[in-house]
């Protein structure tokens, strides 16, 4: 048998280099730390904290703890409950119209045709233009008097020459028309999503499905739903919760705070610094929000099993 000519390490030698090499990267890795700290964790804490106390900055009053005393409010406070109202419908009303029609798009950019990449490239700009900029543009789409949108309508003879509707006159219109607005920027970001996914589905699994009589229809049914459920339902919640967030579109078409749930708790926070009653509105906001994020997981893994 040889000698074998290696070195035996010191194991005292290789726990201490060890050490330093975990407090190293410990140094380095300590002003994330501390910045993803004092920027999510702490404010996240302290919002908690204010939730349970009296805390309005600007009278001079003094802090004070009433417990559960703000979400009791809450609960009893009208405008929250029309915030949370024109909040949920738009949610709804928007996720819907983006998931119809981002999986149409989709469907239809995922077959072969001339210019396929450059409507693929161009269906971008929509989702690209800052939100600001495209809540501009609606509102004045949707102005009275000299709006596009009155103007088509003119035009086509749908209304007459003297008539003249306020399509911004009260919170419905607003909301209707922000879902428009919202709808015309996001279907691109949804069909994105669906594009990918149907990229990835085997065209064996269409070839299969042919050779057994299955139509357009069948195949939309039975092949494509199924394998682009996961994707799905992931767009499906990243849409959800950016819907329920809304707020600056919101700032463009109404300065009424009662249209979203998030404009309700700025302007609870920023503009009249009641700051323990809008930590409970977030707080309420997020555990809304956590409920959906909860049911549409559950019924994921429900229909992953079926499927």
């Amino acid at each position: 048998m040889g000698k074998s000519t290696g070195k035996l390490v010191n194991p005292r030698l290789m726990g201490r280099k060890q050490r330093k090499e975990i407090l190293f990267a410990f140094v380095l890795l300590f002003p994330t730390f501390y910045i993803l700290f004092k920027t999510f964790l702490f404010p996240i804490y302290q919002s908690l904290v204010w939730s349970m106390y009296k805390y309005h900055m600007l009278d001079g009053s003094d802090v004070v703890f009433v417990g559960f005393g703000n979400f009791i409010a809450l609960f009893k406070n009208h405008d929250f409950w029309t915030a949370t109202y024109f909040t949920g419908y738009f949610t709804v009303i928007s996720t819907v119209a983006e998931l119809v029609l981002g999986l149409f798009s989709a469907l239809l950019l995922n077959q072969m045709f001339r210019g396929r990449v450059f409507f693929r490239m161009i269906i971008i700009i929509p989702w690209a233009m800052l939100t600001l900029v495209n809540g501009l543009l609606w509102k004045w789409i949707f102005q009275p008097g000299n709006g596009s949108f009155t103007i088509i309508l003119k035009k086509i003879h749908v209304l007459s020459a003297s008539e003249n509707p306020l399509w911004l006159a009260d919170a419905h219109n607003i909301i209707n028309s922000v879902v428009v607005a919202d709808v015309w920027k996001m279907t691109p970001f949804m069909t994105l999503l669906l594009l990918a996914g149907l990229q990835a589905i085997p065209s064996s699994l269409y070839e299969a499905a042919m050779m057994d009589g299955a139509g357009f229809w069948k195949k939309l049914w039975y092949v494509t739903i199924p394998q682009l459920f996961p994707i799905l339902m992931i767009a499906v919640v990243l849409r959800t919760i950016a819907a329920f967030r809304v707020y600056d579109i919101l700032t463009v078409f109404t300065g009424d705070p009662t249209t979203s749930i998030s404009y309700l708790t700025f302007n609870k926070a920023f503009r009249y610094f009641y700051l323990g009653e809008a930590s409970a509105m977030a707080w309420v906001s997020t555990a809304i929000i956590l409920v959906f994020i909860v049911w549409y997981i559950r019924l994921l893994k429900k229909n992953s099993h079926e499927f």
